[in-house]
């Protein structure tokens, strides 16, 4: 862990060592999953810095959407990234980090939390981080009909890849009992969709196995549709992409991970080391969520693993 912490110290610019030396952040700790149906309020929780800076305070700002945006790579701003205000403006520095968003004027629907730091001007160089919702917020007043919902839960990494196949997991919420799913994958945001699976049961926890041995080599992202006979219907697409790759081992330009850190657990998931899935995680990385975020990713981790 020291000798990639110090390959990846001579390797980030200056501009990463702002914020306090990590990127600017607030990772979400709840809600997860699906099926959370709230009417009038739901708590928020998260982590992020809890620290002044000495440019002046950062706050952090959330943001609701069922627009959510195609996979993108850690500290890209997509240019089709919306949403409507939860609360803007809470010091980074305050605890306990957690909110109680009134969803009482909110339409009925299912929606992906977001959030972003704001820094002081005099910390614009440091990176800004925006982090999506591990669940799915489904918003049902008396009267309304209440949403379905999906949230693809395997990929589950940055590191992740397939040769032949990959299996593809989620979880659903059908409140009618009707809804179906459709699993789709592109390569890039504006890629053409293909088909990976079709009419699959809306179940609390479903996986299909994706055939990926004839699919060409690159990052591949996933999006889960779920649909209900009363016509409502969610999108969400995987929180990070699957490269297809038909040969194991470093490719030239790729920046190729030991394979010893996956026994040693590490993976990048929401701001925390976790034990990563062995043999299916990726030993080379290229596209749209590669090589040098998720070093940048890897090095946020560590560093503050490190300084602890």
């Amino acid at each position: 862990m020291r000798l990639v912490l110090a390959t990846l110290l001579t390797t980030l610019p200056a501009a990463a060592f702002a914020h306090g030396g990590d990127p600017a952040v607030a990772y979400f700790t709840s809600p997860t999953g699906v099926g959370n149906v709230v009417d009038s309020s739901i708590d928020i929780t998260w982590v992020d810095a809890d620290r002044s800076i000495p440019t002046g305070t950062a706050t952090v700002d959330f943001f609701y959407t069922n627009r959510q945006p195609p996979t993108f790579q850690s500290g890209e701003r997509p240019d089709d990234l919306v949403g409507e205000v939860v609360v803007t403006g809470i010091p980074e520095k305050d605890m306990p980090n957690a909110y109680t968003w009134d969803t009482s004027a909110v339409p009925a629907g299912s929606y992906v939390l977001w959030s972003q730091v704001v820094e002081p001007p005099e910390e614009n160089m440091s990176i800004q981080i925006i982090d999506l919702s591990p669940g799915i917020i489904t918003v049902a007043h008396p009267g309304d009909p209440v949403y379905p919902a999906v949230l693809l839960t395997a990929p589950n990494s940055p590191f992740k890849y397939a040769d032949e196949s990959f299996e593809i997991t989620w979880e659903a919420f059908d409140p009618d009992g009707t809804a179906q799913i459709r699993i789709e994958a592109r390569i890039g945001p504006t890629g053409t969709p293909i088909v990976v699976a079709d009419d699959l049961p809306a179940t609390a926890e479903g996986s299909v196995v994706w055939d990926t041995s004839n699919l060409e080599e690159n990052d591949w992202i996933l999006e889960a549709i779920i649909t209900d006979d009363r016509g409502l219907s969610f999108r969400h697409f995987s929180r990070y992409v699957v490269l297809v790759t038909h040969q194991v081992g470093p490719r030239d330009g790729g920046v190729a991970v030991d394979a010893s850190a996956a026994d040693a657990g590490v993976a990048i998931d929401g701001g925390k080391i976790a034990k990563v899935d062995e043999g299916c995680d990726c030993a080379t990385s290229s596209g749209a969520a590669s090589g040098w975020w998720s070093l940048l990713g890897l090095y946020a981790v560590l560093r503050r693993r490190v300084s602890r």
